[in-house]
């Protein structure tokens, strides 16, 4: 009985790994982000917002490689889900800025883009928008 559920602890942490393995390749094998509407779309990719039209800007910067500098800032945070969901969307947001970045960008792209201040909303994972910066 024993060897039986250790057995299924090694099974479960190989799979782990395999799947974190693979989460890593893909992250490799993105093409590279080459305009600036791809920042926020390839953020948009990872984001998981609880209903379809909640609304989320952010202030950020980036290196020339594509990693934030210094901590982002949710500047608006609206769930059509009312205020008391506005905290748990502003987190979710805050995760998928740590799990998708550094993105990939173009050496042209990182060169343009490095420590420039933006603010991009996103409206739901369907639509997201650079505005101007601040």
């Amino acid at each position: 009985m024993q060897e039986r559920q250790t057995v299924r602890r090694f099974a479960s942490i190989g799979i782990v790994a395999l799947a974190l393995g693979a989460r890593a390749q893909a992250a490799e094998a993105q093409s590279p982000v080459t305009r600036v509407h791809g920042i926020a779309t390839g953020l948009a990719a990872c984001w998981r917002p609880a209903h379809d039209d909640d609304q989320v800007t952010v202030r950020l910067s980036f290196t020339r490689e594509g990693a934030v500098i210094g901590e982002p800032r949710i500047v608006f945070a609206r769930s059509s889900g009312g205020r008391a969901d506005d905290s748990a969307l502003a987190a979710s947001m805050m995760a998928a800025i740590r799990d998708c970045t550094p993105l990939p960008f173009s050496a042209r792209l990182g060169a343009a883009i490095a420590g420039q201040v933006l603010d991009i909303h996103f409206i739901g994972r369907s639509r997201a928008t650079i505005v101007a910066p601040p």
